[in-house]
């Protein structure tokens, strides 16, 4: 991709993803007549939020340094970028299941203890994947003398390279399998919890329409709502996995510039279908328009008087 295009892209998009992040990390730090967000949705908010935030200021510092040419400071934050987008990625996978657990009636015995222990689950989860991150992050860290062995710049002899970080190849090879089979895992948790919800809500506006019952409840809206916006992310989730995982395979080559905006692309989308589906953000959009609207109001008022 040209370096002109690439920017023209990524720019505007690194812009308004800095702008809306911030405005959602307001918006949970200074809630709305004071109510915070219950966990473990907050966790999982916060935890969307500030991968965003960290993968944004490790791509800016990773551009900006691989044009000074400092290849350690570009390598780590290339690591601590893909470290984020994989944390960004799990993170809107549980959200999503986390909402099944919400819209979704309990039935089996299964679904009922998950229902009942949904906040210790995710708790779990999310600790075990913070774990497998430092992992990634130590592996992916020591690979720098291969990242810089291949580059025009470098001055290590081959021989040193292969023999004092011979076994390093094998723990990437771990790594790269133990993050296949988790891309996997959590793609299986999100269509289930996708599918599921879609299935119950249809049956249930049906069965409401049946009965007479108005399909316009708030509640339901707000479900839908959720809904679409999980449909989106699971789409995203795909492409995202299937683009990751495509850069392990030796044959497939992908220009860096051409595989940031992809990833770009995914944070943007992401970072829309949480403004959309959190109510918490919507309100406090719709309140800080309609003080701006009101404060517009009286200006003219009183120009006018």
């Amino acid at each position: 991709m040209n370096h002109l295009i690439f920017l023209l892209i990524n720019g505007p998009l690194v812009f308004l993803n800095a702008l809306a992040n911030a405005f959602y990390v307001f918006c949970i730090g200074c809630p709305l007549n004071g109510k915070r967000i219950k966990q473990p949705l907050q966790l999982l908010l916060g935890t969307l939020i500030g991968c965003s935030i960290t993968y944004l200021m490790s791509f800016l510092v990773m551009v900006f340094f691989h044009q000074a040419e400092s290849w350690k400071v570009s390598w780590i934050s290339y690591v601590v970028a893909l470290c984020s987008l994989s944390n960004s990625i799990t993170s809107s996978v549980w959200l999503n299941f986390f909402y099944y657990t919400q819209i979704v009636p309990a039935q089996s015995a299964l679904s009922i203890w998950i229902k009942n222990n949904v906040k210790s689950f995710i708790y779990c989860f999310w600790l075990v994947e913070r774990i497998y991150t430092v992992f990634d992050f130590t592996t992916l860290y020591l690979s720098l003398p291969f990242y810089r062995f291949g580059s025009s710049n470098s001055t290590m002899d081959h021989d040193t390279v292969v023999s004092s970080l011979k076994w390093l190849k094998y723990v990437f090879l771990i790594v790269v399998w133990i993050l296949k089979i988790h891309l996997f895992f959590c793609l299986c948790v999100m269509v289930m919890s996708i599918l599921c919800t879609i299935v119950y809500l249809c049956g249930h506006m049906r069965r409401m329409v049946a009965n007479g019952q108005p399909v316009s409840h708030p509640r339901l809206r707000s479900q839908v709502r959720v809904t679409v916006t999980g449909i989106l992310q699971g789409v995203l989730y795909l492409i995202c996995s299937v683009w990751a995982i495509c850069q392990f395979f030796p044959f497939v080559f992908i220009d860096p510039t051409t595989h940031f905006t992809v990833i770009n692309l995914y944070m943007s989308g992401t970072t829309v279908a949480l403004g959309v589906g959190q109510a918490v953000f919507r309100r406090r959009a719709a309140d800080i328009w309609l003080r701006a609207a009101r404060c517009c109001r009286e200006q003219q008022t009183e120009q006018g008087g």
